[in-house]
């Protein structure tokens, strides 16, 4: 049995359900009025589960299908996600698992078509620090660029996407004065390109 002990607003009609002194969950005022929930109201455990397998799990699983509905996100971001939504780690472990069944989340997936997406506008290297940005694991990004790179070879596909970028710069070895030449040197650095392949690059163009 549990004491609720507090109701804290938590804004958009919501409040903090605090049991026995400790953060619980978040209800909209609806629901609490529904459950005839009070500050000194006592939940038993079966009300308790009742709670969570009626009103936490089905919202939070809800609020990842309505987030994936706008674009692909790993699982560590929609863990973030609820966690800002202040559901309970047994909501959040229910949510990420069933959306996981459904089969909407896929972190090899993920990386798979962030890469044949990016590999032409950013470096190898900026892609892998992307990936683990968005909570990939190393083992999937390692596999992911393996992947991609077993058809198109890292250094000819890095090499020609920096030659393919100084065009669109308008770079011209021959008229660039020393000053332009490092504005584009360390733009090309900040994509993440390998210093020697810059310099081989830059090189070629001379």
């Amino acid at each position: 049995m549990k004491e609720v002990t507090d109701l804290i607003p938590a804004g958009k009609g919501r409040n903090e359900v605090w049991l026995d002194g400790e953060f619980g969950f978040v209800l909209y005022r609806a629901e609490l009025s529904r459950l005839d929930l009070s500050v000194g109201s006592c939940i038993d455990e079966d009300e308790l589960e009742r709670i969570y397998t009626e009103v936490l799990n089905p919202r939070a699983v809800n609020r990842l299908l309505y987030l994936l509905g706008s674009r692909d996100m790993t699982r560590r971001e929609l863990e973030d996600k609820l966690k800002s939504g202040k559901y309970p780690e047994a909501v959040r472990e229910y949510a990420l698992s069933k959306v996981e069944e459904y089969g909407y989340i896929n972190d090899a997936s993920f990386a798979r078509r962030y890469v044949d997406c990016y590999r032409g506008r950013k470096s190898m290297g900026r892609i892998r620090q992307d990936l683990a940005r968005h909570g990939v694991p190393r083992e999937l990004i390692q596999e992911a660029v393996t992947e991609s790179e077993e058809t198109h070879p890292a250094a000819e596909s890095e090499r020609q996407l920096i030659k393919v970028l100084l065009e669109k710069r308008h770079y011209d070895a021959k008229t660039d004065d020393r000053r332009e030449k490092q504005k584009h040197y360390a733009y090309l650095c900040r994509r993440g390109f390998k210093s020697e392949d810059i310099a081989a690059v830059m090189f070629d163009l001379t």
